[in-house]
């Protein structure tokens, strides 16, 4: 009999990286397959059925938890504290900004932190942590998980995204309390440094490289060593695959560019790190302008965000391409429609530029130019955020002393090395190869499916 392995599908995006990659056919050749997904609309609910053997909708908790809300908001503000990122601690900044609106939120700020500081050591961390999942146990959600993995008995439960796990923390808590083996993957390089404390722990943890894998022993000392797995990402696959990229002449008839031009491409960031960007663009479209008529600027709208800045751009200088994106919303889930335009985009274009974004990472696995803005959009107040302090976050700030992209800190060395990379694009591609081998070793030649498919194995001494 196969063992039965579950997988929880929190987000869009974990659909794209576990289901569309292949993955979980992979798993399937072995295991037992069971999805806990979201539902992002009817097309893909019908087809996630088709790619497991059982499937079970995750459903919000729309109830109200103050008292557990409470302590969550302390133990991350706790955690945040004791990693002293960063990152951490421009979100510590930009909170303390945020409770200014009035006097009782700053108020309730300053307790939280007070309280917070008397869990700032590991041993108390963990305390809290544990107190904080045993009091999750008898939710009415967690109960009707409980019940529903009776039922299902499976060997372990996968997560797949370790940090968009809201709408999956019930049936988390579920595992725990029915003390079933569980397995995560760090879903993203800056996660650890960025995105708060993992709650639940899990038994094994699957990551992108060796250094995520340091850092997460290093900021958990109770995760044992031989349960973290290095095994790459199946998000960058997909830039190997020809059915996921146009022809020139298909991409170029979809922007409804002239033929000659050479796509300058823009990828636009998170307006939580980055806000007034759409000004930045157009900075960026003037220098274009300034150096060479066939420059075409085509921007890639961040899906996740409000883009109406940019829908209002478009309209007022159509001589910046900016296409749609074709996500679903619902969930945040990338649709392959979108995934085709995104991955020829980055395929075909002669330079990308972006602000300390993933966007760097693919550019230099194609062997794309790289240019990270790293000033702030001129006459724009964005106090406590500020673009050139973004190059200091902890996972970004190896890549720019790699030397593979080029930071330039006003619109002039943003032409001057523009030019460079123009003339010749070959300049800087040694520091771009080197950067892509000593964050991926030889993991992008291998086949990442067969390596989740022997990590379950092992784990589970098939």
């Amino acid at each position: 009999m196969k063992k039965k392995i579950v997988l929880i599908l929190p987000r869009g995006e974990s659909i794209k990286n576990f289901v569309y990659s292949g993955v979980s056919d992979a798993l399937r050749l072995d295991f037992e397959v069971v999805f806990f997904s979201v539902i992002p609309n009817n097309e893909i609910k019908n087809f996630l059925i088709t790619k497991c053997d059982a499937f079970y909708e995750l459903k919000e908790d729309e109830s109200v938890h103050r008292y557990l809300n409470e302590i969550k908001t302390i133990l991350q503000i706790a955690h945040t504290k004791k990693l002293n990122s960063v990152t951490g601690n421009l979100k510590i900044i930009k909170d303390d900004f945020n409770s200014k609106k009035s006097l009782k939120s700053q108020i309730v700020r300053h307790l939280r932190k007070a309280i917070a500081m008397f869990f700032k050591s590991q041993k108390s961390l963990e305390k809290l942590t544990n107190y904080f999942i045993g009091i999750n146990f008898n939710k009415p959600n967690v109960l009707v998980y409980e019940e529903q993995l009776k039922k299902i008995s499976p060997d372990i439960v996968f997560n797949t995204s370790h940090i968009h796990n809201l709408i999956s923390l019930d049936l988390m808590y579920a595992v725990k309390k029915l003390q079933i083996k569980s397995a995560t993957f760090l879903f993203s390089w800056d996660n650890l440094t960025s995105q708060g404390r993992i709650i639940p722990s899990y038994d094994y943890y699957f990551t992108w490289n060796k250094k995520i894998k340091n850092d997460l022993l290093k900021l958990y000392p109770a995760v044992k060593e031989n349960h973290v797995l290095v095994t790459g990402t199946t998000q960058f696959d997909f830039h190997f695959d020809q059915e996921m990229i146009y022809s020139k002449k298909n991409l170029y008839e979809i922007l409804g560019i002239p033929p000659s031009k050479k796509i300058i491409l823009y990828s636009t960031g998170m307006s939580y790190y980055c806000p007034k960007e759409d000004i930045l663009v157009k900075e960026i479209s003037k220098v274009l302008k300034q150096l060479d008529e066939d420059l075409q600027l085509v921007v890639r709208i961040y899906a996740k965000d409000d883009n109406s800045a940019y829908y209002k751009l478009r309209e007022e200088d159509p001589s910046i391409c900016i296409p749609d994106h074709f996500w679903e919303i619902n969930h945040l889930t990338p649709t392959l429609k979108d995934m085709r335009l995104y991955h020829s985009l980055v395929h075909y274009c002669n330079v990308g530029i972006n602000v300390a974004s993933t966007v760097s990472l693919e550019l230099a696995i194609l062997n794309k130019p790289i240019i990270n803005i790293a000033f702030n959009p001129p006459g724009e107040d964005i106090y406590p955020n500020d673009y050139e302090k973004i190059y200091e976050f902890d996972h970004y700030k190896p890549v720019v002393d790699s030397g593979a992209v080029s930071v330039v800190k006003n619109t002039d060395e943003l032409k001057q090395e523009l030019i460079h990379y123009i003339e010749n694009p070959n300049y800087k591609e040694q520091e771009r190869k080197n950067l892509v081998m000593n964050f991926f070793g030889n993991s992008l030649e291998t086949n990442k499916k067969d390596i989740f498919v022997n990590a379950f194995k092992e784990i589970l001494k098939c």
